[in-house]
């Protein structure tokens, strides 16, 4: 199995947690390719070692970064996240298909029914995002609106996907990667994700949902229904953290964060541990207001709207 991930050195831990998910559940043997162009020596070892001691190899490629200086970076995104779209120029043409994985991933079953499953001539496939936003309908549709796309494109999350290398050497994706970077580079809201919709809007394959899992609660009663019931019968072998605020971070709220804790924490210093555990109290307390006034302000706006 042939693994892809593109990170800076702000990833790191995420990105070992990931793997260690990983090759937990996976038998056979996987090389994890890494894009960068900027990762350090020093966590270049580290990642050879650990994912060596895991059991499998790991190979890593240069990018340059200069190949998308002028490619746009909003938010909390890194200009690492574009180095996927040229993956077929970059990874060895022995290549013929990869699984490329977000680092805020957690990986709780085996992936290779999803790995081998057959592209049917699509360059892509992985889970549509208005099926992860499925309380979301309004805003899926509202993206694909901005973007001009039609009813019937596909606009897909960019955080699990299994490439179809040979589709993706195609001369043709390149010069058309380019050419949606500039024609769309100020309606770009989530950049790769964006423009590989655009790009591959008639060239993509469905996966079923449990293999890119949404982890955010969608509202409060997203969150009464994970408590009583759905942490009981949903079983997702791809958890995908989305979001700005991640499951390492002090006032995270959403699903599965004690199986990924599980797993951080031993990547802490005892030191670290204690710091965690003594801001994480106050912190949930703080975000759970949060959610509270905007449930209460989008509560007063519907009421005012109908009166």
């Amino acid at each position: 199995m042939n693994i892809l991930v593109t990170i800076n050195d702000n990833y790191m831990k995420p990105l070992q947690v990931m793997l260690a998910s990983l090759f937990r559940h996976e038998t056979e043997p996987m090389d994890v390719y890494l894009i960068h162009s900027s990762v350090s020596k020093e966590n270049l070892d580290l990642l050879d070692s650990y994912i060596l001691g895991l059991g499998g190899r790991f190979i890593s490629v240069f990018a340059r970064e200069s190949m998308f200086e002028n490619a746009p970076v909003t938010g909390y995104f890194s200009k690492e996240m574009y180095y996927r779209l040229l993956c077929g120029e970059l990874l060895p043409e022995t290549l013929e298909r990869v699984l490329y994985l977000d680092p805020d991933i957690l990986i709780r079953g085996r992936l290779d029914s999803f790995y081998e499953m057959d592209f049917q001539g699509n360059a892509i496939i992985g889970v549509s995002d208005g099926v992860m936003a499925k309380r979301n309908d309004g805003e899926y549709g509202k993206r694909k609106k901005e973007l001009r796309l039609s009813a019937d494109d596909i606009y897909i999350n960019s955080g699990v996907l299994l490439l179809n290398l040979q589709e993706m050497r195609k001369p043709s994706v390149k010069k058309e990667i380019f050419f949606q970077l500039k024609e769309n580079r100020e309606i770009l809201r989530y950049p790769d994700q964006d423009i590989i919709s655009l790009v591959f809007r008639k060239n993509t394959g469905i996966a079923d949902a449990i293999y890119n899992y949404r982890a955010a609660f969608y509202d409060a009663s997203d969150f009464l229904e994970w408590i009583f019931r759905g942490q009981f019968v949903e079983k997702p072998r791809i958890v995908h953290y989305l979001g700005s605020c991640k499951p390492w971070h002090a006032n995270y709220i959403g699903k599965y964060y004690f199986e990924y804790r599980s797993y951080y924490r031993k990547l802490e210093s005892g030191k670290e541990r204690f710091m965690f555990a003594l801001k994480r109290p106050l912190a949930c307390a703080l975000e759970f207001g949060k959610g509270a006034l905007r449930v209460l302000k989008r509560n007063g706006k519907a009421f005012i709207s109908k009166s």
